[in-house]
């Protein structure tokens, strides 16, 4: 199987290495000192408590033109979601008959932006339960305990091409699991992710606050509880200990020190993925009339810096 990671950063390249790692023809679609990086010294994943666990994937293709990477069976989607049109405009060339998509981006809205624009049959969706991130270019870091991967066919089947990648990131060492409802195990995600987006960019703290200050604590268990709310209206069937469930797995997963990819972005002037974090359970809160006083209030209080550095929403 011919791989192509597009968007080659923390999660993108966490994964890609390690298929790349067990010998599967893997080409990275970077951009940059990234690029220029890995084409020259290779892809250095490091992890381990001390970040200094490496393993180094040299020589590893890379390149900045998705076209160059020819055809392919299989494109790794791991953009941002501002990023995401032009991205699959892109990617257009690499398509072949049969070539299928697997989305490992943020929110619940990625396999409906990816089927507006390619058509509908290509894309399976997914979320990752990981905190990794590019340190410097060519080198990606993993902190935290889980590699956690999981996949779903947007009708629910146990399709040949989902257990065919499943083999193939077993087969890596990659902790993947085919699940059969992938509204419930996009907004299981959706769940952790809107609460730590939301509580990180507002506090410009990382997670560890959240999890020693009692007030933070408690703003944190109010965005949890308006996106299952929200999702719940939307019909998704959800645990019913899943708000108690979903604030128990934050401390796991993200250790003290974590940030969340839109701290991240805020704290470097980049633009945010708030449209599809707290903007999206704001606007569907409206639509299904579920008040989110929390994620409401986070949208507003980060929109003057959506766009970027000196730009507003």
């Amino acid at each position: 199987m011919r791989v192509a990671i597009m968007g080659s950063g923390g999660v993108g390249g966490f994964y890609g290495a390690k298929l790349a790692r067990n010998g599967v023809d893997v080409t990275f679609i970077a951009r940059g000192a990234h690029l220029q990086a890995i084409s020259k010294n290779g892809l250095a994943l490091r992890s381990g408590d001390d970040g200094k666990s490496e393993t180094l994937i040299n020589p590893a293709r890379a390149v900045e033109d998705p076209a160059q990477a020819g055809p392919v069976n299989l494109i790794l989607f791991c953009v941002k979601l501002p990023d995401s049109e032009a991205a699959l405009e892109a990617l257009k060339p690499l398509m072949g008959e049969d070539t299928f998509i697997v989305t490992l981006q943020n929110g619940v809205e990625s396999v409906g932006i990816i089927e507006r624009i390619l058509g509908r049959g290509r894309t399976i969706g997914g979320a990752v339960y990981i905190v990794a991130s590019i340190l410097e270019p060519g080198v990606i870091v993993k902190s935290g305990p889980s590699e956690r991967m999981e996949i779903a066919e947007p009708d629910g089947s146990r399709s040949p091409r989902a257990l065919a990648f499943a083999e193939l990131c077993r087969d890596a060492g990659i902790d993947i699991h085919v699940k059969d409802d992938l509204d419930e195990l996009l907004w299981r995600k959706f769940i952790l992710l809107s609460a730590s987006s939301a509580i990180t960019a507002l506090t410009r703290q990382p997670m560890g606050f959240a999890q020693e200050d009692p007030v933070a604590g408690e703003v944190v268990r109010a965005a949890i509880a308006e996106t299952v709310a929200v999702a719940r209206a939307l019909g998704v069937g959800l645990a019913a200990d899943i708000e108690e469930t979903a604030f128990k797995t934050l401390n796991f997963i993200l250790g003290a020190d974590a940030k969340s990819s839109q701290l991240y972005d805020l704290e470097r002037g980049k633009p945010l993925e708030l449209e599809w974090f707290s903007g999206a359970i704001h606007r569907m809160g409206k639509e299904v009339g579920v008040p989110t006083p929390v994620h409401s209030t986070t949208y507003a209080a980060l929109r003057p810096f959506s766009g970027g550095r000196g730009t507003g929403g």
